[in-house]
Order: C-alpha cells, then sequence, then structure tokens
C-alpha cells in the first residue's frame, strides 16, 4: 500500500503533451441582485428604473478540452451554462411601461480559454493550480441578446484516480459589466461565481 502514492506520482508525472476532455458540473450564480437596493436604500424614485426582487442561483454545467504541455501548465477551453435568473421589476417602472411585463428570465452562458499553472504536492495523486484567460459571456433574454469579452479565474485541486482519469474540485470567478444609466438592467452582464467538480479523461 505505501507503494501507491509513489506509483500515482510517477504516473502524474509521465503525462505530458496530452490532450484531455472532460465534464462540469456544480453550483453557480449571476449577480443580478446587485442591482437591488437594500431595504434601507429603497425608495419610489429608485424603484422606476431598478430591479425589486431577483431569484438566481443553481445548477452549473459544462463541458471543457484542453492540451496538457506538462504536470505544470495547460491550455484549456471551456463552455459554461449558469442557471437562469428571474429579474421582477416594480408595476410602475420604466421597464413595464416601455416592455408591457414585469419580470424577464435572463439565461447566461460563457465560453473561455485559460492558462492553467499546476504544482504537483509531493508524493501524493493531488495537483492544485491556479488559471487565469479570456472569456465570452453571453446574455440573452426578452430585453438583449449580446455578448462581451471579460477575464475570468479558476482556482482548485485535482486527484489523479488514474492515468485516464482524474476528478477535480475547482472554483470560478468571471468578470461582468454595468453602467451607471436610467435602465442599468438593459446593458448589464451579471458577474459570474461557480464552485463545481471536473471529471476529465486523457486521450
Amino acid at each position: 500500500m505505501a507503494l501507491l502514492p509513489s506509483i500515482a506520482q510517477a504516473e502524474i508525472a509521465s503525462i505530458s503533451n496530452t490532450i484531455y476532455l472532460g465534464l462540469s458540473g456544480g453550483y453557480g450564480s449571476t449577480t443580478w441582485d446587485g442591482l437591488v437596493p437594500s431595504k434601507k436604500n429603497r425608495n419610489s424614485a429608485m424603484s422606476i428604473s431598478i430591479p425589486i426582487r431577483v431569484k438566481e442561483g443553481g445548477v452549473m454545467w459544462g463541458f471543457f478540452s484542453g492540451y496538457e504541455f506538462s504536470p505544470y501548465f495547460a491550455l484549456e477551453s471551456h463552455y459554461r451554462h449558469y442557471p437562469v435568473a428571474r429579474v421582477k421589476f416594480d408595476k410602475d417602472s420604466l421597464f413595464a411601461f416601455d416592455h408591457h411585463m414585469r419580470h424577464f428570465n435572463t439565461h447566461t452562458e460563457t465560453i473561455g480559454l485559460i492558462g492553467k499553472i499546476m504544482l504537483v504536492i509531493p508524493d501524493t495523486p493531488i495537483s492544485v493550480y491556479s488559471g487565469a484567460g479570456p472569456a465570452i459571456i453571453h446574455r440573452f433574454d426578452a430585453i438583449n441578446n449580446d455578448w462581451r469579452v471579460t477575464p475570468t479565474f479558476d482556482m482548485g485541486f485535482n486527484i489523479q484516480l488514474n492515468r485516464h482519469f482524474t476528478l477535480g474540485f475547482n472554483g470560478n470567478y468571471t468578470a461582468g459589466y454595468g453602467e451607471s444609466e436610467i435602465d442599468p438592467a438593459k446593458d448589464y452582464f451579471p458577474f459570474l461565481y461557480s464552485v463545481f467538480m471536473n471529471l476529465t479523461y486523457r486521450i
């Protein structure tokens, strides 16, 4: 049994110049709630232009592929789909007047490319990593359908199960975009957070 960590370490060290792919699943959330003022700051003037209630957060899923140049560096592309957010406005708001409805459901997905720097923990099948790169956020709903380039950041650790399969535990932050305007929901791209697991297969 004492040989197992050494064997796992040898397998990790021997894996390089490798193509891999996999699936992701976990919890993710948008940040539409950031447009809703706290109760102490809420008033009728603000309710004209900003949401009054948001329901968001839930299952995030995706898939990815990459190329591992060495046990210490990889390039990885990914697709991630975030849970639908429901954004509600006051009945006397500009949104209700312009769109003849009080709420809308908004969808968010991302496509990203990150460089991953990895550190193998000696005598274990575990490696930790951090990664960063560009992502494209796609927001689509009843009032907007647009894309925006933004930075994304990953961190986590992987457990090498055998030569082909790896289990990962990860966190991600992807920057969004917002500006001060009469109707901030129109052009808002939510900031994204997620914690998830990866199952990776090395070809």
